[in-house]
């Protein structure tokens, strides 16, 4: 297996455009609205085995109606990977540390774009029940869920593409196609 590092969850993504404010606050309003509409979480059901399934339905309505949409946006560009799949649908279950508000993974986004080094100050290390925690799990989210897919027997493959979602993929990496494949679908779902 790679080895997860958590440095490398560190660095963010300077070659990758910024999403624009408008499609940010579409996503920030979309999750704000998720809490008050039914998730039909059939499909992901009907794709991962019951303890994967598992690991998906502990995910907060929000990043699982994300993560469904990442899944179904690269299955209509044709792809049909089941370790990217996999990987669609649990991206994010590293978030399930903690509940997650919305103003939260806004500034995220925001400080992220706007303002790096704040971003690592607020996001450093913290315990679980302190004001950072939130920020720390955004931030550690990417590791924290390989390492859970990788206990529910999740592949090679799918728990590096998890642990890698958020990292500039590498040309030269045998799979920078399906990292890259992930990450856009993630930027637009």
């Amino acid at each position: 297996m790679p080895s997860l590092n958590p440095v490398t969850l560190i660095s963010s993504s300077p070659h990758r455009p910024v999403s624009s404010v408008s499609h940010r606050l579409r996503q920030g309003v979309t999750g704000m609205l998720a809490m008050f509409q039914h998730v039909d979480d059939s499909p992901a059901k009907a794709f991962l085995d019951p303890e994967t399934y598992t690991l998906y339905a502990n995910m907060s309505k929000a990043d699982r109606a994300h993560s469904l949409r990442v899944y179904q946006r690269l299955l209509a560009q044709g792809h049909d990977d089941t370790d990217l799949l996999t990987a669609a649908l649990l991206h994010d279950n590293g978030k399930s540390a903690t509940h997650l508000r919305v103003w939260q993974r806004s500034l995220k986004v925001l400080l992220k774009g706007l303002s790096p080094q704040r971003w690592q100050v607020l996001s450093r290390s913290a315990e679980p029940g302190t004001w950072r925690y939130p920020f720390y799990i955004l931030q550690t989210h990417p590791l924290r869920g390989s390492h859970f897919a990788e206990q529910v027997g999740c592949s090679e493959r799918t728990v590096w593409l998890i642990c890698q979602h958020e990292n500039d993929p590498d040309p030269a990496c045998a799979n920078h196609a399906l990292l890259q494949a992930l990450q856009d679908a993630d930027a637009v779902s």
